[in-house]
C-alpha cells in the first residue's frame, strides 16, 4: 500500500512545534505512571504465585512494555483455561496521554511520540469529538491580524499573536476545546475482550470481570467511566512576528490529551492479597 498520501501528516512545517514543557511532562508521566503500574503488576503476580492454588498458574513475570503485545498485563490460567488480567493501580488510574499534532485538511491526529496502542485508540476516539471545535478555533485564528502570519495556519501546533490568543479566549473558542470528554467503560471492555481479556484488577477496589465472566468467579462487573482531558496549551517561550513598524508578540501552542479510568464499586476479592485469592478459589 502506498504511503504517499499520508506523508503530509508528519511532514515538518513552520507550525510544527511541541512545547518543551509538554515534552518533559510527557516523559515524566510516562516514566512515573509506567513504574508505578509495573510495581503493582509485580505485587499482584507475587500474590498469585504465593497463594496455594494448585490449578492457578500465574504466568510469566510482568515486564515493562505495552500490554497489547500479549493478552493482558498478566497472562495466567486457571484449571487450564485462560485467566488474562488487566491491571490498574487505582480506581482513578491515569491512562496514557501526551502531545498530539492535528492536520485540519485531513481531520487527522498523530501522537508526538509512541504510545500504547490501546491508549492511542481511546484518545483518538475522544479527539475526533472535538474536531469541529478545533477547526472553528483555527478558522477564527486565520482572520486575526497580522493575517500574513495567521492565514496559513494548517493545524496544531500553531503560532498566534498574544492579542489574538486573548481574543479567542474571550470569545469562548478556547474553552470549547479545553473540556473533559467522558465516555463509559464499554470502549475499553470491547477492546480487552477482543484480546481475550475478561478480568481487571484495580488497586484498592479488587477484581472485576469485563463484559463476560468465563471462569464464573464471584466478582462484580466493572463499572465506571473514562475521562479524557484535552488541553490546547501555550508555551512560555516568547516569539515575535517580524511585523513593521514593531514586531508582534506571539506564542506557540500544542494539543495535549490525557486519559483517566475512573472505576466504581468494590469487589470482595483482590488479587494483591494472598488470603483473598485463596478464598476466591475456594482453598479457605
Amino acid at each position: 500500500m502506498s504511503l504517499t498520501k499520508y506523508l503530509h501528516q508528519v511532514k515538518p512545517r513552520e507550525e510544527s512545534y511541541v512545547n518543551h514543557v509538554d515534552r518533559v511532562q510527557d516523559l515524566f508521566i510516562t516514566e512515573t505512571v509506567g513504574s508505578a503500574g509495573l510495581a503493582y503488576e509485580l505485587k499482584v503476580h507475587t500474590a498469585m504465585k504465593t497463594a496455594k492454588i494448585p490449578t492457578l498458574n500465574s504466568g510469566d513475570t510482568p515486564g515493562a512494555g505495552f500490554s497489547n503485545v500479549g493478552a493482558g498485563d498478566i497472562e495466567a490460567s486457571y484449571n487450564g483455561k485462560p485467566f488474562n488480567i488487566e491491571i490498574k493501580a487505582s480506581s482513578n488510574d491515569q491512562m496514557g496521554g501526551g502531545s498530539f499534532r492535528y492536520d485540519m485538511a485531513t481531520g487527522t491526529f498523530a501522537p508526538a511520540r509512541e504510545m500504547d496502542p490501546e491508549d492511542l485508540d481511546l484518545l483518538m476516539a475522544a479527539a475526533k469529538e472535538k474536531v469541529s471545535d478545533i477547526n472553528n478555533y483555527i478558522k477564527a485564528a486565520r482572520q486575526i491580524e497580522p493575517k500574513d502570519y495567521h492565514k496559513n495556519i494548517a493545524g496544531i501546533p500553531l503560532k498566534i499573536s498574544v492579542e489574538g490568543r486573548a481574543k479567542l479566549k474571550v470569545d469562548g473558542l478556547l474553552a470549547k476545546i479545553n473540556k473533559n470528554i467522558k465516555t463509559s467503560t464499554n470502549f475499553i471492555i470491547r477492546h480487552y475482550n477482543k484480546k481475550g481479556v475478561y478480568y481487571m484488577q484495580v488497586g484498592g477496589a479488587g477484581l472485576f470481570y469485563m463484559g463476560k465472566n468465563p471462569l464464573k468467579l464471584d466478582v462484580p462487573e466493572l463499572k465506571g467511566e473514562i475521562q479524557v482531558e484535552m488541553r490546547l496549551g501555550f508555551g512560555g517561550g516568547k516569539l515575535k512576528f517580524p511585523t513593521t513598524p514593531e514586531p508582534t508578540d506571539a506564542r506557540s501552542s500544542g494539543l495535549r490529551l490525557q486519559g483517566r479510568l475512573k472505576t466504581k464499586g468494590k469487589s470482595k476479592y483482590s488479587l494483591d492479597k494472598v488470603d483473598d485469592i485463596e478464598k476466591l478459589f475456594g482453598v479457605i
